[in-house]
């Protein structure tokens, strides 16, 4: 039986929906494990990413800029977690405006119990086939991107747009694109959303690959 035109025109709502449930779970777990602590969700995010960032620690401003968040919100976010001893502020010694903040020991710990979501997420993508998580990798890259490009989420440190990333380098390859950092090939399901040796391409240059990469996917 052909698909019904009202079905065709309801999946994408069905698919926010569904992508909606993954993002409150994804909120919703550190919060409820942090919860008795008075350690709120936003909060949470805050002590994760300074716990990945070189000596634990990060300016307010990019705090902010990671988060999506403006820079009174994540300001307070933080005066909050001072007062909890979870971080503290230094201000430069060579420049008073700049502040960066630091995880402290018990702050590292509390992060460390918000992190038991990407396992959980990891036990979810194992019940995928090894084509079906491909196919979720390229998904996610597209939607991701897309979201950048209408500026509802800062930039990722994500291949398709680093000026490392060469898309369809190698044309009828199982690992078509290449990255200069390592000076290797690139399969789809390589594609990093978060990569450390990330550096942001021009626009320009990464408008083109872009473009690239997606016409490569279509063809």
């Amino acid at each position: 039986m052909p698909l019904m035109k009202i079905d065709r025109e309801e999946l994408p709502g069905r698919l926010v929906t569904g992508l909606s449930k993954i993002g409150l779970a994804m909120k919703s777990r550190p919060w409820r494990r942090q919860g008795r602590q008075g350690v709120g969700p936003l909060q949470v995010q805050v002590l994760s990413f300074l716990r990945t960032q070189p000596n634990r620690c990060a300016m307010v401003s990019v705090i902010a800029k990671e988060l999506s968040v403006k820079l009174p919100t994540a300001s307070e976010v933080i005066r909050t977690l001072e007062l909890k001893q979870l971080v503290r502020r230094r201000r430069s010694d060579t420049d008073n405006r700049v502040v960066t903040v630091h995880l402290t020991a018990k702050g590292m710990k509390a992060s460390q119990v918000g992190t038991g979501w990407p396992e959980a997420l990891a036990a979810a993508t194992q019940q995928l086939s090894g084509q079906e998580q491909a196919n979720l990798l390229a998904i996610l890259v597209k939607m991701i991107r897309a979201l950048q490009l209408q500026g509802e989420i800062p930039v990722a440190r994500m291949c398709v747009s680093c000026q490392h990333f060469s898309p369809n380098a190698h044309p009828n390859s199982a690992a078509s694109h290449h990255c200069q950092f390592i000076d290797a090939p690139l399969a789809d399901q390589s594609l990093r959303l978060d990569c450390p040796d990330y550096t942001e391409a021009a626009p320009s240059v990464a408008k083109q690959a872009w473009e690239k990469f997606i016409q490569a996917k279509s063809a």
